[in-house]
């Protein structure tokens, strides 16, 4: 299984640094709201259900989920999911964003990428090579169980001493009920742009740039998360 986001190599860091906690919990609410305007029941909208847990993962008030849920029926805001494509090198990057102001987003994104090295993609040149997927984190000793549902499952790999299953968006909600009828804790649910076609064996100074590249990246107030056609 290629690489994917680079969400869990920042994640644990970001969540730990005050100064940052408060940005983080900003965006995690904008991925609520966002998600929620595809429906606001998080047990038929997979992708709701995501932000959710992945809010509850960094202790965001129930009541705040609660909120971003209900302004996004009333729709009093300008957010809008944004999705640039940019290249560093022959590494292909998507940078998901949530903004109210997609010039503003734009002009902190070309100034990092002038600052590293890159350049932004025409649209539609780097994300052909990705596709949306399901990912479920589970541990390692759970790892037997999961032949009973290998044939809902696109692929899995061992990382980190958990188990990452990949499955098709469409089968989020049969992989999540499967585990859970199991037995089996979910550490994580995520929805990723994985890439079709990966690069391999990056030099290290080229995966020492492309590491600072993505931490700028995320350090904007508007970019949610990063993809790469590298492996992790």
């Amino acid at each position: 299984m290629a690489g994917h986001s680079h969400w869990a190599q920042v994640k644990h860091k970001k969540a730990v640094v005050d100064a940052k906690r408060g940005q983080m919990i900003s965006k995690l609410i904008r991925a609520i709201t966002i998600a929620a305007r595809e429906g606001t029941n998080p047990d038929t909208n997979f992708k709701l259900r995501s932000a959710i847990d992945r809010a509850k993962e960094f202790q965001v008030p129930l009541e705040n989920i609660e909120r971003a849920i209900k302004k996004s029926e009333a729709r009093e805001d300008a957010l809008e999911e944004v999705i640039f494509e940019a290249y560093l090198n022959d590494v292909q990057i998507l940078i998901k964003t949530i903004t109210d102001n997609k010039n503003r987003a734009l002009g902190e994104i070309k100034h990092l990428l002038n600052r590293f090295g890159g350049r932004l993609a025409e649209p539609g040149s780097v994300i052909w090579n990705f596709k949306e997927r399901a990912v479920f984190v589970i541990d390692k000793k759970d790892e037997e169980k999961i032949f009973e549902i290998m044939s809902i499952l696109e692929d899995f790999y061992e990382k980190d001493g958990n188990i990452l299953l990949i499955t098709n968006l469409s089968n989020f909600n049969a992989v999540k009920n499967h585990l859970e009828k199991l037995g089996i804790s979910i550490k994580e649910s995520l929805i990723e742009f994985s890439p079709i076609n990966s690069i391999e064996n990056l030099d290290e100074v080229s995966k020492k740039k492309l590491e600072q590249l993505t931490e700028a990246l995320l350090d904007l107030d508007d970019v949610e998360e990063v993809f790469t056609n590298t492996k992790d």
